[in-house]
């Protein structure tokens, strides 16, 4: 009996550029008074400065503490002061305003755990579909993560080579480099694809997974096929939660893919794909 599969997935034509850089966006936190405005601004403001950057929106854009969420509002506020908190409509028209300028160069979205969590289940309202709405990009949107197939300019006659990156924010605890690393070499294990994205844990991370491919009958000797697995960034501060739970200060930032194609002596197309955090 065949397994039944419901995975998202997007298309995007990118044959006007040689390569491209995908830059994903996870974990602003927007409303949050740790939130580093200025380093979010800042990769924005990179992104719209080279037309070939794109970027997908990983999750937890924003943290919309409620009454029953991990995050608590009273986190907010020094002892003795007084606490204050963007409206969730307020971070939504700031981030669309934040947004706007690259919203075309959004190639997916997803969902995460604060979005979900502290809004979807708690009262049904999706809000990065909205958000994504707003843009004019709903169509990118999928709530889970999904798979992003994209072609850039070919190098041979006959190339018809793509590349695929699966995005997901995330899920669960763990500390140390190698645990969260993990997570992604398991997300590789269940779907085939050149990338993977992964946010949630605040810590960037990059690695490699290597596997023999047969692409055809006829081949001589196995192919490698490799995997790049990406671990996003962070851009809230050090303070309150993550101090009093033992964590490391997060990684202010998020990884930068380089994407493009070599030609190899026997007239054969191979992907070119390196990473920088």
């Amino acid at each position: 009996m065949s397994i039944k599969v419901d995975v998202k997935i997007q298309h995007a034509d990118l044959r006007q550029h040689e390569f491209v850089y995908l830059v994903p966006l996870s974990d602003l936190h927007w409303d949050e008074p740790q939130s580093d405005h200025d380093a979010i601004i800042g990769y924005r403001d990179w992104i719209l400065g080279h037309e070939n950057a794109y970027t997908i929106l990983n999750g937890d854009l924003i943290t919309a503490p409620t009454p029953v969420s991990a995050a608590s509002i009273y986190e907010m506020g020094e002892p003795g002061g007084t606490i204050t908190l963007p409206s969730v409509d307020q971070t939504t028209n700031e981030l669309e305003e934040l947004l706007r300028p690259i919203a075309d160069r959004i190639l997916g979205a997803c969902s995460g755990g604060h979005e979900f969590k502290h809004m979807f289940r708690v009262c049904g309202y999706d809000w990065t579909y909205n958000l994504m709405k707003r843009l004019g990009r709903e169509e990118v949107y999928t709530r889970d993560g999904g798979v992003l197939l994209f072609k850039i300019a070919p190098v041979v006659d006959g190339d018809t080579s793509f590349f695929s990156a699966v995005y997901t924010h995330g899920w669960g605890g763990a500390r140390t480099r190698g645990a969260k690393i993990v997570k992604l070499e398991r997300l590789a294990q269940g779907i085939d694809a050149d990338m993977y994205i992964l946010s949630h844990d605040h810590t960037q991370n990059l690695g490699r997974d290597n596997y023999l491919t047969f692409p055809d009958y006829e081949v001589a000797s196995p192919v490698v096929h490799r995997k790049l697995l990406v671990s996003t960034g962070a851009f809230r501060g050090y303070a309150g939660y993550p101090f009093r739970s033992g964590y490391q200060p997060s990684d202010l930032g998020t990884p930068r893919i380089r994407i493009g194609k070599r030609v190899n002596k026997d007239g054969t197309v191979r992907k070119d794909i390196h990473a920088s955090i």
